[in-house]
């Protein structure tokens, strides 16, 4: 199990874009490369818990605010709970846009449960054909491993 994958806002950085196209290359890299105008190499992250200032989300607003504030995650902080801009619009995107809760994440990573989500996004995010890890927003549709339909 892999720790450095709880996300500090709540996502599961195992399913995040720019971690599944370091790591699995091909078409999904391609495509992101691309939308962000940058070189592949460039579309890199080790996941929350293991960034360096080579990865993509060592300059994300969320972590630099809680690092600012000595926090480890985002419920910690006394803005948490409606006050913080920063998290509630992060919370509503990927809630709207890919069916995320990063506030039911917090709650289990809060709670201790921290390992069965961990258990549960590393299943919940896989082509049910090939067996292969997938980022949330379901790569368009299709498995850029096998093509088989994504039914998220």
């Amino acid at each position: 199990m892999n720790r450095a994958l709880v996300g500090r806002c709540g996502l599961y950085c195992g399913a995040c874009g720019i971690y599944r196209a370091q790591r699995d290359q091909g078409i999904l890299l391609e495509r992101l490369a691309n939308g962000f105008k940058c070189p592949p190499e460039k579309v890199r992250c080790n996941g929350c818990g293991a960034l360096t200032p080579e990865c993509w989300g060592y300059n994300c607003r969320i972590v630099k605010c809680l690092t600012a504030r000595g926090l480890e995650f985002c419920y910690q902080c006394d803005l948490y709970e409606g006050g913080c801009e920063k998290f509630g619009d992060l919370a509503r995107a990927y809630l709207n846009d890919n069916g995320v809760d990063l506030r039911e994440n917090l709650e289990r990573i809060r709670l201790g449960e921290t390992e069965a989500w961990l258990l549960e996004s590393e299943e919940k995010y896989k082509c049910r054909s090939c067996g292969q890890p997938l980022p949330f927003y379901g790569a368009k549709g299709e498995c850029y491993h096998c093509g088989a339909a994504i039914p998220w």
